[in-house]
């Protein structure tokens, strides 16, 4: 059984929109989640993780709490 809480984020780590997080949801059937404080979805314009049309309602399959190459 998952545990879910929250924590500050730390360097590097960035929301499912591609903005830098400052809070991580942690735990749930995805894994910790980066949320950046703005509840927009990001700006307009392609997915910062896959580069395809925005995910409006689900987290992008390629979403990486610590992306290693960056977002675009």
């Amino acid at each position: 059984m998952s545990t879910y809480g929250e924590r500050p984020a730390e360097p590097g780590e960035v929301c499912t929109c591609g903005r830098p997080a400052v809070k991580v949801f942690t735990g749930g059937r995805h894994g910790d989640t980066g949320y950046c404080g703005l509840p927009d979805g990001g700006q307009k314009g392609p997915c910062a993780f896959c580069d395809g049309p925005r995910h409006e309602s689900q987290r992008c399959p390629s979403y990486q709490l610590r992306p290693t190459g960056g977002t675009r």
